[in-house]
């Protein structure tokens, strides 16, 4: 336990840093505006109301924070608006400022000093906007945010509010906006395959042509030299070599990691330091299996909700630290699609740390899901602000598409994608590719094993099928693998009904028998359990609890019967397959 507890404080250690006001160093400064802001609760409220306000009469609330954690709040939906001041400092006078948001749920407004700034859609992914010419320096501003939590997708409670941090960012005016390395292992050839991606903003009135400068620790690596236009970006590309055994690699039971940081120099100058980190691992299929830097590998998870009553879906770093902690070393799970929307910053920290897989997906669910549309501008840019916020850690090994698409009618057993979600799926498959070819990429169905074959899934294109089960897990696992053989077959939930609240709670003894049977199946490539912990729900079915009782630990973490059996019957899973 020693080394875990380590990793818990160097993790919690470099989150509290990151919500401090600091000077980096490095060609970028940070204000946090976490804290105290205003806020009204208000479906009438006009827009020239809100920016002309006695702000001094509305409640307050903490940021990150959600309304319906509040009693007071917590049966409200609609429009919450936030406000604080804020003053910047002087020397920013010449730096080109960005007001950035990580996460609010789910549609926002934003005005600085009664002007707006823009809207965004999406409750998960983070957005910003460049406020170099509107910003006060010489006095205090306000910012006034709507958050709209009407929108709802899925099972769990729609948590109103700004749920991540909020952040002033000053740059000089060339910065490097991301910087994506894949370093791919070569077993072969017994070298790795390095290449990296940046993309670089230039603010000033005229083009420049910047040199980068990478670093990583035991390679050496050449400049690359980039133009770009004025006041506009511009990406490039760099390859690069290095010798495999010189280097540790990333895996789920020893997770290295290494750091990446490069340099961007004009003129002489260095404008913009940054630094990743990443690992160094190659997550495949193989006809029917998973391989992990070339050994075959099953791997087991549950779902995780991101709820607590205490804390809505803000993930704090103490929660979310305690969560994976209990799921990857206490029950032995190492491998998941956590949960139905993009994942927590902080959260895939932890799992680059200690080595734990994930598939991300966007929030795109169920039967009448209106964005489960083909040539959608909105799951596009979900999809791209994901994948472009977390294509360097390592524990993100696969994309998904969407969960659980299907028609309305006929009857359940009978159900299949539309024409529009089949088309939404394939033209999405190709997109995700296009944005990040060195990873896997699914969708999640649980039609496949209805009326789905052939022609009606999307099956060519998925590197390997998720399927969820609640019922009859023998005959759906041999069904899809008729139907759509040579590609592994990952459970990606499964459950029978609600599993209960209290700690006596247990796993019916069909669905045990369901998870010990799986792995005699050798395409089968591991299970995760629906679902880790309690939720907060207002879908049908719901106990008067208020909570989905789905969990084998209870909305406060409480562990059930459930939690025992689960890690029991997950020690009798092997890491490798035996081919039957």
């Amino acid at each position: 336990m020693k080394n875990i507890t380590t990793i818990l404080i160097a993790i919690i250690l470099s989150s509290c840093n990151s919500h401090e006001e600091s000077l980096l160093h490095n060609g970028e400064e940070k204000k946090s505006l976490n804290g105290i802001w205003k806020f009204l609760a208000s479906n009438e409220i006009s827009k020239d109301e809100v920016i002309t306000a006695d702000y001094s009469n509305w409640n307050s609330l903490k940021v990150p924070g959600n309304w319906d954690t509040q009693e007071k709040y917590s049966e409200y939906v609609g429009k919450g608006y936030f406000q604080r001041n804020f003053t910047v400092p002087k020397a920013w006078q010449d730096k080109q400022i960005r007001l950035k948001f990580n996460a609010v749920y789910e549609t926002t407004k934003v005005w600085l000093n009664g002007e707006l700034l823009g809207e965004h859609i999406g409750g998960y992914t983070p957005f910003e906007f460049d406020i170099t010419d509107k910003i006060r320096v010489d006095a205090p501003n306000s910012v006034v945010v709507m958050a709209d939590n009407t929108y709802k997708r899925g099972a769990w409670w729609p948590w109103g509010g700004i749920s991540r941090d909020v952040e002033l960012l000053a740059n000089e005016k060339l910065r490097i906006v991301y910087q994506h390395i894949t370093a791919e292992p070569d077993f072969d050839l017994n070298k790795i395959n390095f290449s990296i991606k940046y993309k670089v903003e230039n603010n000033e009135d005229n083009p420049v042509t910047v040199k980068i400068q990478p670093k990583i620790e035991g390679v050496d690596i050449d400049s690359l030299t980039i133009q770009v236009l004025e006041k506009s970006t511009a990406t490039s590309l760099m390859h690069f070599e290095s010798k495999l055994s010189d280097f540790k690699l990333w895996h789920f039971d020893s997770p290295n990691l290494y750091k990446l940081t490069s340099e961007l120099i004009a003129d002489g100058k260095s404008n913009h330091i940054v630094t990743d980190k990443f690992g160094i691992r190659k997550f495949e299929v193989r006809e029917e299996q998973f391989f992990l830097n070339n050994e075959a590998v099953r791997m087991n998870g549950v779902n995780r909700i991101h709820d607590h009553p205490d804390f809505g879906n803000t993930e704090p770093d103490e929660l979310v630290i305690n969560d994976m902690l209990d799921i990857k070393y206490n029950l032995g799970c190492n491998f998941a699609r956590l949960m139905h929307a993009p994942l927590s910053e902080n959260l895939l920290k932890v799992c680059d740390s200690i080595g734990f897989l994930v598939v991300e997906e966007i929030n795109v669910w169920g039967e009448e899901d209106p964005n489960s549309k083909p040539n959608n501008p909105t799951t596009k840019k979900w999809m791209q602000d994901m994948v472009e916020r977390d294509f360097n850690h390592p524990s993100v090994v696969a994309w998904s598409v969407g969960n659980e698409l299907r028609t309305v009618e006929p009857e359940w057993g009978e159900q299949h994608l539309t024409e529009g979600q089949f088309q939404y799926v394939n033209e999405m498959l190709d997109f995700v590719g296009e944005l990040d070819p060195s990873r896997l990429k699914t969708y999640v169905s649980n039609t496949a094993y209805q009326a789905g074959k052939i022609g009606m899934e999307p099956y060519e294109k998925v590197d390997f099928l998720c399927i969820n089960i609640y019922g009859n897990a023998h005959t759906i696992v041999e069904r899809v693998h008729d139907r759509f053989p040579q590609k592994p077959l990952f459970i990606s939930e499964i459950g029978l009904e609600q599993i209960g609240g209290t700690p006596a709670s247990k796993l019916s003894d069909e669905l045990v028998g369901y998870l010990n049977d799986l792995k005699k199946y050798p395409y089968v490539t591991g299970v995760s359990i629906w679902s880790y912990n309690d939720y907060r729900s207002n879908y049908k079915g719901t106990p008067e609890s208020g909570y989905r009782e789905w969990g084998i630990v209870d909305e406060k973490r409480g562990k059930k019967a459930a939690y025992y059996q689960l890690k029991e019957i997950y020690e009798g899973w092997n890491a490798t397959p035996k081919n039957n």
